[in-house]
């Protein structure tokens, strides 16, 4: 990575370098390649994932709010960077879709205590829905980069 990316877009830099080190301390700590006793090593991605889908949000609600202020029409901005957009409208709506599963999860689960069975089903789809905004973000944050690279070598 070129080291003048993170001063020009520090909070993608910092969202990539957030994802990147939660995908891989999750990977090591699942797969056993690293003795880990610890299983709150395994909410990493979960924790790292709430987070981000915060910060993804509140980047897509300052887009909406500077798309609305602006003079130029909505299709005239989505023209210039059709790819980007779309990957900007990927990222935050998988954002939505985990905050959306996440709150179905909270709704169906039935008072009283839990089965270790049914606990640990839980915590997986916890674990795949921060993997979509895991996932949203990486793809986000290369695109940054490429974006990035392209404005300074032209």
């Amino acid at each position: 990575m070129e080291f003048s990316f993170p001063h020009a877009r520090p909070l993608q830099a910092g969202k990539l370098a957030a994802t990147v080190v939660a995908l891989l301390v999750s990977t090591v700590a699942f797969f056993g390649l690293v003795p880990v006793t610890d299983i709150t090593t395994l909410f990493l991605a979960p924790v790292v994932a709430f987070f981000l889908t915060m910060v993804v949000v509140a980047e897509a609600l300052v887009a909406g709010y500077r798309a609305l202020s602006d003079d130029r029409r909505l299709t005239e901005r989505l023209a210039d960077r059709p790819l980007y957009a779309a990957v900007r409208a990927l990222e935050a709506g998988l954002a939505v879709v985990a905050v959306a599963g996440f709150v179905a999860l909270v709704a169906w689960i039935p008072d009283g205590p839990m089965a270790g069975p049914g606990a640990i089903g839980v915590f997986f789809v916890v674990v795949g829905l921060a993997a979509l905004v895991l996932a949203g973000t990486l793809l986000r944050t290369v695109a940054e980069y490429v974006d990035y690279r392209r404005s300074n070598s032209a």
